[in-house]
């Protein structure tokens, strides 16, 4: 009995559209070491570049972290992070005020977020080094998650986003009543949930789109 060709050619098909999706989502290779000597930060790169930055005196090792294409560590003065597409270690230093609560840190494949009472500072791969966005005077976050290329902050009044293709942050304010239910992220996604509309923001074109649920 002869196989149809129709149905042949639907299941390639099918099972290439497959493969294309898992390879989509595919979690990257870990490719940035980091560690301390007596004396340094150590970064090695792809196996194949390493870059050192000293001590300060009376510094402190706060939260260190190393995911895919990117690292850092969290110091009592400041932020150091690094990329596979970094030439050496990047630096932010601390606000007075931020070293006397320590700063809440995400870490994805792609990004390092650093959340602080006035402050987000961001680093990914492709943003080209640090960039920082303002929370609004006198709000906290209520919700935070990074996965993959993107992250996501939101505040009782509005989200903000980020993607490793962009440097600074994608915002969207939230109407009167309007609540958070849910957020979440994938590899490439944001998507949020309110008590009033479906809002979402891609990695590789990082701006909200949103659409009502009433």
């Amino acid at each position: 009995m002869r196989f149809p060709w129709k149905i042949l050619i639907v299941l390639i098909l099918s099972l290439l559209m497959i493969s294309s999706r898992t390879m989509a989502y595919e979690e990257v290779e870990d490719l940035v070491e980091i560690f301390t000597t007596d004396s340094a930060f150590i970064a090695v790169v792809d196996g194949s570049r390493k870059f050192s930055e000293d001590f300060r005196s009376r510094e402190k090792i706060l939260w260190r972290g190393a995911k895919g294409e990117v690292g850092a560590f969290l110091t009592s003065d400041r932020l150091l992070a690094v990329s596979v597409k970094s030439g050496q270690w990047n630096t932010r230093y601390l606000k007075i005020n931020e070293k006397n609560v320590t700063p809440e840190m995400l870490i994805a494949a792609h990004l390092v977020i650093m959340l602080t009472s006035e402050r987000i500072v961001g680093f990914g791969t492709d943003t080209g080094g640090f960039f920082q966005t303002r929370l609004p005077i006198g709000e906290s976050v209520v919700a935070n998650a990074a996965e993959g290329r993107v992250a996501a902050v939101v505040t009782p009044t509005r989200a903000f986003g980020f993607s490793a293709y962009r440097r600074g942050a994608a915002e969207i304010r939230f109407q009167i009543k309007e609540n958070l239910e849910s957020l979440k992220t994938t590899y490439n996604k944001i998507t949020l949930r309110t008590s009033q509309r479906l809002i979402t923001l891609k990695a590789e074109d990082p701006v909200w789109r949103y659409f009502d649920l009433k």
